[in-house]
């Protein structure tokens, strides 16, 4: 088994060699092994084909010699060599409805044109294949399921559809799958089911797990419809409180992709769920540091455009990350009832966030606050911000005299001057250095380094890579000299991390960001550390980025140092709030 670190803050173990059945079992019992003996810290186990992805909290890491990345990777070792392969319970087996070809099955004729086959043989050899689920990611519960007849392997299309249809049941290579949501995608369309693979609001949200199988059953078009209404309505709607209408926030414009965010929601990328959370996220745990709000507590998070708020009751804000022109950032702020605040003009940064005395009142789905677009759930609603959206708050440790905040801001000043960090730069204030327009990152290699050749490799660590109009929550794409690698045809599906830099085949590298897949199929060629995800969280497109390379333990070591600053932070503001 060959143990690779991803970054600082995840590790990937190679338990097999070509995805099939007999290696899927090894690699699940691997994964149960280790959920069985789960070291702290460790908050997500993703197993997937012939690998399983350990993600991990370095600060929870049990103390001991080396780097939590030493302690880690023992643990792993020794837990997965007691994995018992035999000894591995048998899945569930599921049947999936599906009604094929027509408006349900758009590229059945296709595949059936090109296996050489009538639409009816393809039909009756897909539908009496038994098919073992291997992995679960791309989106919340898909599917990745091996079993396909080789027959009907189909290559993917050349050009992605915009939009596929929720519970689309498709080919993509030698593998099926199931499209849980109205997502893009580019594999071919076969059928469509009326089942829901994933229920946010269920005890266990994925209709699959990695090790169930699945048999898919042909239907009529009239069966498909009473399975619809039966099997998928009515679909996941976060309940509207009274207070919802009601809230002391009011949105009068909402900026750019302006969502309510928290630190993620960390546990459920074994079933396609992206942690997700803010951008950048020192820039929101400092702005509830100084409210004397927990770290995690909800905030709000606006993309190149801020916000424009009204505020129906006094209360106490603090606006960081990006720089709003004429805006005190950084810094508790109290703001009167009636008052109107526009965030809109950002001057530095890409990434602005408000946080409020007691944090933003949004129920938790899945054990997290954040908005994930991508399922509709979370934050307000599960969506972007509108116009005369009402946000509620909740308790707050600052019911003092505006004289006791001030002192708590005094005090935290003092903090950073002892120990020689002016507050402006740390934590990383959306001012990246050494200039507004450039930005330096240190990474980690990634475990295909050793695929893409010295002329790729120097040239992903001199070149000034280009951020491009595309990038967006889910990743940042990068403009430059293209990256080949020799690799031994397609990869199979594996982990990934926030601060992955994958290379599609344009050889144009992509940093996977905080709503990036659970599991990605292109070669990995470095991991940005994760105490610099946040100058990149900050980038605009144009700006340039730079990559210098470090090791893993030192990666930790300046984790571990901005934490020690975050706490002196925390404990000066706490100190006068608390006095």
């Amino acid at each position: 088994m060959q143990i690779t670190p991803m970054g600082d803050t995840a590790m990937l173990a190679q338990v097999g060699g070509m995805a099939d059945e007999a290696n899927l079992r090894r690699t699940l019992s691997v994964a149960r092994a280790l959920a069985a003996e789960i070291l702290p810290g460790v908050t997500d186990i993703v197993p997937a084909f012939t690998t399983v992805t350990v993600h991990y909290d370095p600060r929870q890491i049990p103390p001991g010699p080396g780097a939590p990345v030493a302690r880690v990777a023992e643990w792993l070792r020794m837990t997965a060599a007691a994995a018992r392969p035999d000894q591995l319970p048998p899945g569930r087996e599921v049947e999936v409805p599906v009604c094929y070809g027509g408006e349900h099955g758009p590229d059945l004729a296709t595949v059936a044109l090109r296996a050489k086959l009538t639409e009816t043989e393809v039909v009756k050899l897909h539908s009496g294949a038994r098919y073992t689920v291997a992995a679960v990611g791309f989106s919340p519960g898909f599917p990745y399921l091996l079993g396909l007849p080789a027959r009907l392997a189909m290559p993917r299309r050349a050009t992605p559809r915009l939009r596929v249809p929720a519970g689309s049941v498709a080919i993509g290579g030698a593998q099926a799958g199931v499209y849980p949501f109205a997502t893009p995608g580019g594999w071919q369309i076969v059928g469509r089911t009326s089942l829901r693979f994933f229920r946010p609001e269920a005890r266990l949200p994925a209709l699959l797990f990695p090790g169930d199988t699945v048999r898919f059953k042909p239907v009529t078009p009239a069966q498909w419809s009473q399975g619809q209404t039966r099997d998928s309505a009515p679909p996941f709607v976060e309940k509207k409180s009274a207070a919802a209408d009601a809230g002391t926030i009011e949105v009068v414009r909402p900026g750019g992709l302006t969502t309510v965010q928290d630190l993620g929601r960390p546990g459920w990328q074994r079933v396609g769920v992206t942690p997700g959370g803010a951008m950048d996220r020192q820039a929101a745990r400092v702005a509830n540091i100084l409210l004397g709000n927990a770290d995690n507590a909800p905030v709000l998070e606006s993309a190149l455009t801020g916000p424009e708020l009204r505020f129906h009751a006094e209360t106490w804000i603090a606006v960081t990350g990006a720089e709003a022109r004429g805006v005190a950032g950084w810094r508790p702020l109290r703001m009167a009832a009636g008052a109107r605040l526009s965030l809109a003009d950002l001057a530095r940064g890409s990434h602005l966030y408000v946080a409020v005395a007691g944090g933003f009142a949004v129920s938790r789905v899945l054990g997290g606050s954040g908005t994930l677009l991508s399922a509709g759930l979370g934050g307000h609603g599960g969506r972007a911000l509108r116009v005369g959206d009402r946000l509620s708050t909740g308790s707050t440790l600052l019911a003092g005299p505006f004289d006791r905040l001030k002192a708590g801001w005094g005090a935290a000043r003092e903090f950073w001057t002892a120990t020689g960090r002016p507050l402006d730069t740390v934590p990383t204030p959306g001012v990246v250095r050494p200039g507004p327009s450039e930005i330096v990152v240190r990474f980690v290699r990634g475990r295909r380094w050793g695929a893409f050749d010295e002329t790729a490799r120097t040239a992903f660590k001199s070149a000034a890579w280009r951020v491009g109009q595309q990038s967006d929550r889910m990743g940042l794409r990068l403009l430059g000299p293209a990256l080949t690698a020799e690799l031994p045809g397609e990869l199979v599906s594996e982990g990934v991390a926030f601060g992955t830099v994958q290379v599609p085949p344009s050889g144009q590298p992509i940093v996977l960001m905080a709503d990036r897949q659970t599991l990605g199929g292109y070669p990995k060629i470095a991991h940005v550390i994760a105490v610099d995800l946040p100058h990149l969280a900050q980038a605009r497109p144009g700006d340039i980025v730079r990559f210098v390379e470090i090791p893993v333990a030192e990666a930790q070591a300046a984790a571990a140092e901005m934490e020690n600053s975050l706490g002196l932070l925390r404990l000066a503001v706490a100190s006068q709030l608390r006095s």
